[in-house]
């Protein structure tokens, strides 16, 4: 799972890790699978060119391993729909997760924090990347209301939603949950894709999340506003300012360039990832992933997510 592929208790077993990226698959391939050893069946769908403001990508999660799988979730701009169908993830924001922090079905807002999530080995999920804009559209509220916290899908008491959990539960064949959640989002967000312009907000982080802003000064007067009146409308919009939207987003081109590398040179990275220096890329991942770079290249498993160990004596 990742927060974003985005999504685990406690059994004396192994966690899987890998000490390069060389290992990892492409995660933009169709019907991608886990490699074979991981422990992990996983499905990956992008989401067509029309849809991708309102979300990014369909994923299915499912562990064969039984073995205990602990990943720690980074800071991103994506917002996910979890649909269990296994045995719930334990999750924590900032803090490893212990007993009672089980999390079924759920959806999570923008933070900056870390995420800690641990799994029995029997998880199994579908995942929606939503962005912030298409949360928005889908759930009829501000993403800022579940802004830094996990909402289960109970409590959200969402029509659509509610249905379109019943349908993927009448089977059990991953590809038929794939269409049957494809389908519901080429309906929701169809007629929006359609529509002739979009709210100066909604444009103003697409074009922050996608690295088209360097400074959000400009980006406030290409759009005839003051910084302040962009940082409020944004703020209430999303739950986060403008400017931690471009950090966040500068953070994950890095790790994506990272994740690519088989040998990362760093100084490379944070010259292509925006950053003023490589210092200036080391602080930012000291803040987003806890770790430096390479301490987190080192921690990814072989889907590409950064773990997480018990501390001593627990």
């Amino acid at each position: 799972m990742s927060k974003r592929t985005s999504a685990r208790r406690d059994l004396a077993a192994p966690v899987v890790h890998v000490a390069s990226g060389r290992d990892l698959p492409d995660p933009h391939t169709p019907g991608m699978n886990a490699p074979a050893d991981c422990g992990v069946v996983f499905l990956h769908r992008p989401a067509p060119p029309s849809l991708r403001p309102f979300y990014t990508e369909l994923a299915t999660y499912e562990e064969t391993g039984g073995f205990t799988i602990r990943q720690i979730e980074t800071a991103s701009l994506a917002i996910p729909l979890i649909i269990s169908f296994g045995t719930p993830f334990r999750i924590r924001l900032g803090q490893t997760p212990i007993a009672g922090d089980e999390q079924p079905s759920f959806i999570a807002g923008l933070d900056t924090a870390r995420i800690f999530i641990a799994s029995s080995g029997r998880a199994a999920c579908l995942q929606v990347n939503l962005t912030p804009v298409g949360a928005q559209r889908l759930l009829g509220i501000p993403a800022s209301e579940f802004a830094g916290r996990m909402v289960p899908l109970a409590d959200l008491a969402h029509p659509q939603i509610s249905e379109l959990r019943r349908r993927l539960e009448d089977t059990d064949d991953w590809n038929a949950r794939l269409d049957c959640a494809e389908g519901f989002l080429a309906a929701g967000f169809g007629a929006a894709a359609a529509e002739p312009s979009h709210p100066l907000v909604d444009i103003a982080f697409g074009l922050i999340a996608s690295g088209g802003v360097h400074r959000i000064d400009d980006l406030a007067a290409r759009i005839g506003w003051s910084r302040k009146h962009l940082a409020d409308r944004f703020s209430r919009a999303f739950g986060l300012s403008p400017k931690t939207v471009a950090r966040i987003a500068r953070f994950n081109r890095a790790q994506a360039l990272a994740r690519a590398a088989k040998r990362p040179d760093w100084a490379d990275i944070a010259s292509a990832g925006g950053y003023s220096d490589q210092a200036h890329m080391i602080r930012e991942f000291e803040e987003f992933a806890g770790l430096s770079p390479r301490a987190w290249w080192l921690s990814l498993d072989k889907l590409g997510s950064a773990t997480w160990q018990d501390p001593p004596g627990r």
